[in-house]
Protein backbone atom coordinates (compact mmCIF):
# COMPACT_ATOMS: atom_id res chain seq x y z
CA UNK A 1 0.00 0.00 0.00
CA UNK A 2 1.10 3.42 -0.74
CA UNK A 3 0.93 6.07 1.93
CA UNK A 4 -1.65 8.13 0.02
CA UNK A 5 -4.03 5.20 -0.24
CA UNK A 6 -3.77 4.43 3.42
CA UNK A 7 -4.72 7.98 4.39
CA UNK A 8 -7.76 8.05 2.09
CA UNK A 9 -9.29 4.89 3.50
CA UNK A 10 -8.49 5.96 7.03
CA UNK A 11 -10.15 9.39 6.67
CA UNK A 12 -13.34 7.98 5.18
CA UNK A 13 -13.67 5.70 8.16
CA UNK A 14 -13.83 8.70 10.52
CA UNK A 15 -16.22 10.80 8.35
CA UNK A 16 -19.39 8.88 9.15
CA UNK A 17 -22.40 10.85 10.57
CA UNK A 18 -22.53 14.38 12.02
CA UNK A 19 -20.18 15.72 14.56
CA UNK A 20 -21.42 17.32 17.76
CA UNK A 21 -20.23 20.73 16.55
CA UNK A 22 -22.33 20.47 13.38
CA UNK A 23 -25.42 19.58 15.40
CA UNK A 24 -24.87 22.53 17.77
CA UNK A 25 -24.45 24.94 14.84
CA UNK A 26 -27.68 23.64 13.29
CA UNK A 27 -29.51 24.13 16.61
CA UNK A 28 -28.13 27.66 16.88
CA UNK A 29 -29.38 28.56 13.39
CA UNK A 30 -32.77 27.01 14.15
CA UNK A 31 -33.00 28.89 17.48
CA UNK A 32 -32.24 32.24 15.84
CA UNK A 33 -34.91 31.56 13.23
CA UNK A 34 -37.49 30.67 15.86
CA UNK A 35 -36.66 33.80 17.88
CA UNK A 36 -37.20 35.85 14.73
CA UNK A 37 -40.59 34.24 14.21
CA UNK A 38 -41.55 34.94 17.84
CA UNK A 39 -40.58 38.61 17.44
CA UNK A 40 -42.57 38.79 14.21
CA UNK A 41 -45.63 37.32 15.94
CA UNK A 42 -45.36 39.79 18.83
CA UNK A 43 -45.07 42.76 16.46
CA UNK A 44 -48.00 41.48 14.43
CA UNK A 45 -50.15 41.19 17.54
CA UNK A 46 -49.24 44.73 18.64
CA UNK A 47 -50.17 46.25 15.28
CA UNK A 48 -53.32 44.18 15.11
CA UNK A 49 -54.47 45.60 18.45
CA UNK A 50 -53.68 49.16 17.33
CA UNK A 51 -55.66 48.59 14.14
CA UNK A 52 -58.59 47.23 16.14
CA UNK A 53 -58.79 50.41 18.24
CA UNK A 54 -58.65 52.66 15.15
CA UNK A 55 -61.39 50.57 13.55
CA UNK A 56 -63.56 50.86 16.65
CA UNK A 57 -63.04 54.63 16.72
CA UNK A 58 -64.15 54.81 13.09
CA UNK A 59 -67.19 52.71 13.93
CA UNK A 60 -68.14 55.15 16.71
CA UNK A 61 -67.90 58.10 14.32
CA UNK A 62 -70.15 56.39 11.78
CA UNK A 63 -72.56 55.55 14.59
CA UNK A 64 -72.96 59.10 15.90
CA UNK A 65 -73.08 60.66 12.43
CA UNK A 66 -75.84 58.25 11.41
CA UNK A 67 -77.73 59.14 14.59
CA UNK A 68 -77.35 62.83 13.73
CA UNK A 69 -78.73 62.22 10.24
CA UNK A 70 -81.72 60.38 11.74
CA UNK A 71 -82.34 63.22 14.21
CA UNK A 72 -81.43 66.16 11.97
CA UNK A 73 -83.84 68.54 13.73
CA UNK A 74 -81.64 68.43 16.82
CA UNK A 75 -78.58 69.19 14.73
CA UNK A 76 -80.18 72.27 13.18
CA UNK A 77 -82.40 73.73 15.90
CA UNK A 78 -80.91 73.27 19.32
CA UNK A 79 -77.50 71.98 18.36
CA UNK A 80 -77.75 69.30 21.06
CA UNK A 81 -75.20 67.16 19.25
CA UNK A 82 -72.66 70.00 19.30
CA UNK A 83 -70.15 68.98 22.00
CA UNK A 84 -67.10 71.15 21.24
CA UNK A 85 -65.09 70.52 24.42
CA UNK A 86 -64.66 68.21 27.41
CA UNK A 87 -66.82 70.29 29.83
CA UNK A 88 -69.72 70.10 27.34
CA UNK A 89 -69.21 66.34 27.06
CA UNK A 90 -69.15 65.99 30.85
CA UNK A 91 -72.40 67.99 31.05
CA UNK A 92 -74.09 65.70 28.49
CA UNK A 93 -72.91 62.59 30.33
CA UNK A 94 -74.13 63.99 33.68
CA UNK A 95 -77.52 64.83 32.17
CA UNK A 96 -77.80 61.36 30.67
CA UNK A 97 -76.80 59.61 33.91
CA UNK A 98 -79.07 61.73 36.12
CA UNK A 99 -82.24 61.33 34.07
CA UNK A 100 -82.28 57.53 34.40
CA UNK A 101 -85.20 55.96 32.55
CA UNK A 102 -86.34 59.39 31.33
CA UNK A 103 -83.55 59.28 28.75
CA UNK A 104 -84.42 55.84 27.46
CA UNK A 105 -85.51 56.42 23.90
CA UNK A 106 -86.17 52.98 22.52
CA UNK A 107 -88.94 51.63 20.31
CA UNK A 108 -91.55 51.86 23.11
CA UNK A 109 -90.70 55.34 24.44
CA UNK A 110 -91.75 58.66 22.98
CA UNK A 111 -88.98 61.27 22.98
CA UNK A 112 -88.54 64.72 21.54
CA UNK A 113 -85.44 65.56 19.48
CA UNK A 114 -83.45 66.94 22.41
CA UNK A 115 -84.12 63.88 24.58
CA UNK A 116 -83.16 61.61 21.68
CA UNK A 117 -79.92 63.53 21.15
CA UNK A 118 -79.11 63.30 24.87
CA UNK A 119 -79.86 59.57 24.79
CA UNK A 120 -77.72 59.07 21.68
CA UNK A 121 -74.75 60.97 23.09
CA UNK A 122 -75.02 59.36 26.52
CA UNK A 123 -75.07 55.85 25.07
CA UNK A 124 -72.28 56.78 22.63
CA UNK A 125 -69.95 58.03 25.38
CA UNK A 126 -70.86 55.05 27.56
CA UNK A 127 -70.00 52.51 24.83
CA UNK A 128 -66.77 54.32 23.91
CA UNK A 129 -65.66 54.17 27.53
CA UNK A 130 -66.21 50.41 27.48
CA UNK A 131 -64.46 49.67 24.17
CA UNK A 132 -61.64 52.21 23.78
CA UNK A 133 -59.06 52.36 26.58
CA UNK A 134 -58.74 55.83 28.07
CA UNK A 135 -61.75 57.20 26.15
CA UNK A 136 -63.67 57.97 29.34
CA UNK A 137 -60.76 60.03 30.72
CA UNK A 138 -60.13 62.05 27.55
CA UNK A 139 -63.61 62.65 26.13
CA UNK A 140 -64.45 62.86 22.45
CA UNK A 141 -65.68 66.13 20.97
CA UNK A 142 -68.20 66.91 18.23
CA UNK A 143 -68.05 70.31 16.58
CA UNK A 144 -70.81 71.38 14.16
CA UNK A 145 -70.34 74.59 12.19
CA UNK A 146 -72.99 76.73 10.47
CA UNK A 147 -72.65 74.82 7.18
CA UNK A 148 -73.44 71.54 9.01
CA UNK A 149 -69.90 70.27 8.69
CA UNK A 150 -69.34 67.90 11.60
CA UNK A 151 -65.87 67.38 13.06
CA UNK A 152 -65.63 64.40 15.42
CA UNK A 153 -62.43 63.91 17.44
CA UNK A 154 -62.05 60.67 19.40
CA UNK A 155 -59.28 60.12 21.94
CA UNK A 156 -57.99 56.85 23.40
CA UNK A 157 -54.82 55.28 24.79
CA UNK A 158 -52.64 52.72 23.00
CA UNK A 159 -49.66 51.23 24.81
CA UNK A 160 -49.50 54.16 27.27
CA UNK A 161 -49.58 56.70 24.42
CA UNK A 162 -52.45 59.08 23.88
CA UNK A 163 -53.99 58.75 20.42
CA UNK A 164 -56.64 60.78 18.71
CA UNK A 165 -58.27 60.74 15.35
CA UNK A 166 -60.34 63.43 13.68
CA UNK A 167 -63.07 62.96 11.07
CA UNK A 168 -64.92 65.63 9.11
CA UNK A 169 -68.33 64.85 7.63
CA UNK A 170 -70.78 67.07 5.79
CA UNK A 171 -74.39 66.45 6.89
Amino acid sequence: MTPGTYMATDSTRYQKGFSLVEVLVALLVLSIGLLGLAALQTTSLKYNTDSYFRTQATYFVYDIVDRMRANSASVIDGGTYDVPNAPSATSIISTYQSCGSGCTCDATAVCDTTQLATHDLGKWYERMGQVLPGASNNLATIDIDSTRKVTVTINWTERDMSKNQKWEVQL
